[in-house]
């Protein structure tokens, strides 16, 4: 096991992609809180009262959006894409499999690999959001001891559900494995159209059960703007867990099953 995550994190770390990927993140991400700041500075210079701090009071409340920015989302659905299908596509994943590794081993491997990527997107898209927004709003925060408290069980959360969906992109990329298939699915079918089956179920039963507050996107978004109490943090842990745990059994499942080409 230890040997397959060297292996793809090194495939990780050479790959152009994923730096491109990150690139591209950071600058959207640097980008909106400028532009929300330009727009202010126009609409009162207009006569309209309008403020970027109406927005995002200080930087570290701009930098936690990175956990919820539908960018990031979209750029991780191609980052596991592209990662995951490679082996296939170049016939290197049936050379690991005649190794005689595992085919259990070799699919946590992948989603640890990409787990860990989708982290450290994350982690550089909140510095970085941080850093632009605390230029912009002129303060970084008050970081109280309850402040603190709350965006560290937020963080908790986030990561728990961003590694989830993470598991559904890896199995989707597992399942499909080509790339124009998979990156298509992962955005206009989980990202997308995931949604509003939800919001179809709710409707069906006419909102006697929220349905759509158990998905996965409703999940990850909640926690900007909302005041969430023990109940959300249990219903976030809840839908984390059945979705990383579920998608994983599936996948591992459906590898084992497969043949490999």
């Amino acid at each position: 096991m230890s040997n397959l995550l060297r292996s793809d994190f090194y495939r990780l770390f050479k790959s152009k992609s994923f730096y491109i990927c990150t690139a591209v993140v950071l600058f959207f991400s640097a980008l909106t809180i400028f532009m929300l700041d330009w727009a202010s500075n126009l609409a009162s210079g207009e006569g309209n009262a309008m403020d970027a701090t109406l927005f995002y009071k200080d930087g570290i409340t701009y930098g936690m959006t990175a956990f919820a920015s539908g960018n990031l989302q979209m750029i991780l659905a191609i980052v596991t894409a592209i990662f995951v299908t490679a082996e296939f596509a170049h016939g290197t994943m049936k050379n690991v499999v005649s190794k005689g590794f595992s085919k259990i081993q070799i699919y946590l491997s992948k989603l640890i690999t990409m787990i860990a990527a989708t982290y450290m997107i994350i982690l550089a898209t909140l510095i970085v959001g941080t850093i632009c927004a605390t230029i912009v709003t002129g303060t970084l925060g008050d970081f109280t001891g309850e402040y603190v408290s709350l965006l560290l069980k937020t963080a908790g959360i986030e990561l728990l559900l961003n590694a989830a969906l993470t598991a559904v992109f890896v199995l989707v990329a597992m399942f499909i494995r080509n790339l124009g298939g998979v990156i298509a699915f992962n955005i206009i079918g989980i990202m997308s159209i995931g949604q509003l089956l939800f919001t179809i179920l709710e409707y069906i039963v006419r909102s006697k059960i929220k349905f759509s507050e158990f998905s996965l996107t409703y999940n990850i978004s909640f926690y900007l703007g909302n005041t969430a109490d023990t109940g959300d943090y249990l219903r976030s842990i809840l839908v984390g867990l059945i979705f990383l745990i579920v998608c994983t059994a599936l996948g591992i499942f459906t590898f084992i099953k497969s043949d490999v080409k």
